[in-house]
């Protein structure tokens, strides 16, 4: 009887709209994805291996490379890495070759900044067109090596959302995560989905 009641309480709540199980807020600053069709997982040492023979000038950060299921690739790596002079850049990896490079932004992080460290990265859904992780969270710390607190790193978030068959930067959303210095995954959720209705 107790489970009948807990059923109908969670189907009337559902109903009204307060239910909403598709919806997890992460708890740390890792890969997150709200369903389980991304599947982030960290990298074996086998795949290591492969990412570094791939990017062989680059040096990616595996703590926050994971294999993941994308429609852009099926089972594929989500690379970040640092590439000369300090950059960033973002891949997916599979069968040997880097097989889709996220696009960056001189808006967003000029030249002349250097990337200090990836922080977080996360999957998640923006749109309401399905339980689709459709849209990345990359939490990076930069300097820009100018002034007195050049060297004072400081936190940039870029959000990507899927476009065809790829990824197009959030401008806009973008610059008001990073104006605001959000430092976690949890505050980005929160002003995308509050602020501008992202996040179903």
């Amino acid at each position: 009887m107790r489970t009948i009641n807990l059923l109908l309480a969670a189907s009337a709540a559902s109903f009204f709209g307060f239910y909403s199980p598709n919806i997890n807020y992460p708890r740390t600053d890792i890969a997150q994805a709200q369903t389980k069709q991304v599947n982030p997982t960290p990298l074996s040492t086998t795949d290591v291996r492969q990412v570094r023979k791939v990017l062989l000038k680059q040096t990616p950060i595996i703590n926050q490379s994971f294999r993941v299921n994308l429609q852009e690739c099926g089972s594929c790596f989500f690379v970040p890495a640092i590439k000369s002079e300090r950059n960033l850049g973002i891949y997916l990896v599979k069968n040997n070759r880097v097989a889709y490079t996220f696009p960056q932004s001189e808006d967003l992080t000029p030249k002349g900044w250097a990337v200090h460290k990836v922080k977080a990265v996360s999957f998640l859904q923006l749109g309401f067109s399905g339980p689709n992780e459709d849209g990345i969270i990359v939490l990076a710390e930069y300097i820009t090596g100018i002034g007195r607190d050049g060297a004072k790193p400081f936190p940039v978030t870029i959000v990507y959302m899927r476009e065809g068959k790829g990824f197009k930067i959030l401008a806009k959303e973008s610059e008001v995560l990073t104006s605001r210095r959000v430092k976690t995954v949890r505050e980005a959720q929160q002003i995308l989905q509050n602020e501008f209705k992202y996040l179903p």
